[in-house]
């Protein structure tokens, strides 16, 4: 799930100004922004196996501290809290504290069974989307679509060149992830994983300029 997680923050905007579309996109990536790191500092693991699912390379061996179900919960709680603590925004620390947690969630519905429950128990879940390419593709795009159409209908940024080609780029990244050949090496995906910021600072762009 790529795509799909940017939906949810998308469609969240209809609730608000705050949070920022940035922020949202924070919550809904947080998970995948600590992973890359928790890999780079040899936390946790994964390697690349072709053939591992229909649709991704990518085996999860090991990453209950940003992926485990226990942890998102601690994670979400964490985000939410550190917002409220700045902006005393009770409605918006509670919609980020859930999005940071839907992440888990559309990863259980993709993922195959490997992800814990908590980084104390071997026991993984997934219901394993991935292994149904048709499926998947048509429920992901289907939620990005909606999301960035929420998120058109209660903002006045249709004519924005900014906000268009930041869903041309999403699109062209997921196809190619989907579709394009296996990454290069374990290290070349732990290190591009980061440029997710560029996500952050470009929604951040979009709202600001």
């Amino acid at each position: 799930m790529f795509i799909g997680h940017f939906a949810l923050a998308y469609g969240s905007r209809k609730w608000g100004r705050l949070p920022s579309l940035a922020v949202m996109f924070m919550a809904v990536q947080f998970l995948d922004l600590l992973w890359p790191l928790f890999v780079i500092a040899g936390i946790e693991t994964f390697e690349i196996e072709v053939g591992n699912t229909a649709l991704t390379p990518l085996n999860f061996t090991h990453y209950p501290y940003s992926h485990s179900l226990l942890m998102s919960i601690v994670w979400a709680v964490l985000f939410a809290g550190v917002y409220f603590g700045f902006t005393k925004n009770r409605r918006g620390a509670f919609l980020l504290g859930c999005l940071v947690l839907s992440h888990w969630i559309l990863d259980y519905l993709t993922h195959r069974p490997d992800l814990q429950l908590t980084p104390f128990s071997e026991v993984r879940v997934g219901l394993g989307l991935w292994n149904h390419p048709v499926v998947e593709v048509i429920i992901e795009a289907g939620l990005f679509f909606t999301g960035v159409f929420l998120y058109v209908k209660s903002t006045d940024i249709t004519r924005k060149i900014a906000f268009w080609s930041l869903i041309i780029a999403f699109l062209a990244i997921h196809f190619l992830n989907l579709f394009g050949p296996p990454p290069p090496s374990v290290n070349a995906v732990a290190w591009s994983a980061n440029l997710m910021w560029l996500f952050v600072g470009w929604a951040w762009w979009i709202e600001n300029n």
